[in-house]
């Protein structure tokens, strides 16, 4: 990259050789990306250098260190320029909670970018060409501090056309539609302290209404379904993100991606009926409508194993009411359901989620959720029919 845009202020660049002695020991998701650069070095013929190419610093604020990996400044011995063909090069965050467990809220493609000193510590991108929107020619480039808004960062202020990144000191103003309120997330709903608690106390009840002899085994497939709920907090969280403020508000596609900070976006969609698709953990993200997005997917197959998510469960310890208004069943293990939801700062909203067991272990599972962007409530279905899955009851 660039060099005027890899300057690291106070930044802790390490080899990979040397990362894994810093202290606190760094999270397995941020050494498993590390590992896997590594991997497609030396597949592409190349050799793992001692390039500096991770900043570990505190980006959101609250005194832990997170981290940023430049893929582009990956040294591969023997393919340089591998990891930033045509001089744009993948960076991604990872930020890391109490747990010193990390996950990616930020990735893109650049052609630079700079750390500058702070509490939190800033970090400034800088783009080319098409990447700047609209109306932008090869040689355009544009520049954006980003921004920690408590689930992701979005862009504070951008200047089009620059020949380096904004400084930190003199903010520019921001290009249009930067800071609108169609394109600033609602504020991200917490899970409270109690919520382990109560979800176990509910859920036992759930079962042993059903059947008393559900007594002896119900307090250990509580705490296997609220492992699901955990599992499904980062898609739970972009969800509840995209959801327009108010009815009737639009959340255009460019704000939908800037709000989804975590997902890693495809340069083209996967199907012509998409408008955006990516990836967000093992969950293909999938986005409809455009110029203003429609609907926002989440889905996850795999061969042999049991869906392992519960993003209803998640919506609801997080405060959001949901109201069953359909439910069908196919068969064991397999159904769909429809909830009518609402949520703090946030339109009423429609979510659609679909789920199937494999029912033979060379067989596929699949968990899906999709939720309706429009903010308009949906309306209650003539007649309702109550599916009998377990988690339908807690």
């Amino acid at each position: 990259m660039p060099a005027r845009f890899c300057s690291l202020v106070l930044g802790l660049c390490v080899a990979s050789a040397v990362f894994a002695q810093a202290r606190p020991p760094v999270p397995n998701v941020v050494l498993d990306h590390m590992d896997e650069l590594d991997r497609r070095c030396v597949a592409a013929g190349g050799r793992a250098g001692a390039g500096r190419f991770v900043v570990a610093q505190d980006f959101t604020g609250d005194g832990r260190l997170d981290y940023l990996l430049s893929e582009g400044d990956y040294d591969c011995l023997g393919r340089p320029g591998l990891f930033r063909p045509g001089g744009v090069g993948r960076v991604d965050i990872f930020v890391v909670d109490a747990r010193n467990a990390a996950r990616r809220v930020y990735s893109d493609r650049l052609v630079g970018y700079r750390v500058l000193a702070g509490k939190p510590a800033k970090v400034q991108i800088a783009r080319q060409g098409a990447a700047c929107g609209a109306g932008s020619n090869p040689r355009t480039q544009c520049a954006a501090q980003l921004a920690w808004n408590g689930h992701g960062f979005g862009e504070a202020v951008a200047v089009s056309d620059a020949g380096a990144a904004p400084s930190a000191a003199a903010p520019v103003p921001a290009a249009p539609g930067v800071g609108a309120a169609a394109g600033s997330p609602p504020a991200p709903l917490v899970v409270p302290p109690a919520a382990r608690s109560r979800f176990l106390a509910g859920c036992r009840q759930a079962y042993v209404s059903r059947s008393a002899d559900a007594a002896r085994w119900a307090d250990e497939q509580c705490v296997a379904d609220w492992g699901k709920v955990t599992e499904s907090a980062e898609a739970t969280d972009a969800l509840l993100a995209a959801l327009p403020a108010s009815a009737g508000e639009a959340v255009p596609l460019a704000s939908l991606r800037q709000r989804l900070a975590g997902v890693r976006w495809a340069a083209r969609p996967r199907s012509r009926e998409l408008s955006a698709s990516g990836r967000l953990g093992k969950f293909e993200v999938s986005v409809t409508g455009s110029p203003a997005a429609k609907t926002l997917g989440m889905s996850w197959m795999e061969v042999g194993a049991e869906p392992p998510y519960d993003i209803v469960g998640a919506m609801r310890v997080r405060g959001v009411t949901l109201t069953e208004i359909a439910c069908e069943e196919f068969g064991a293990g397999e159904w769909q359901r429809v909830f009518s939801g609402s949520a703090p700062g946030r339109a009423p909203f429609r979510l659609e989620l679909g789920q199937r067991i494999a029912p033979f272990a060379n067989s596929s599972s699949y968990y899906a959720a999709t939720i309706d962007l429009s903010g308009r409530p949906p309306a209650p279905a003539v007649s309702k029919s109550a599916c009998s899955n377990p988690s339908n009851l807690i």
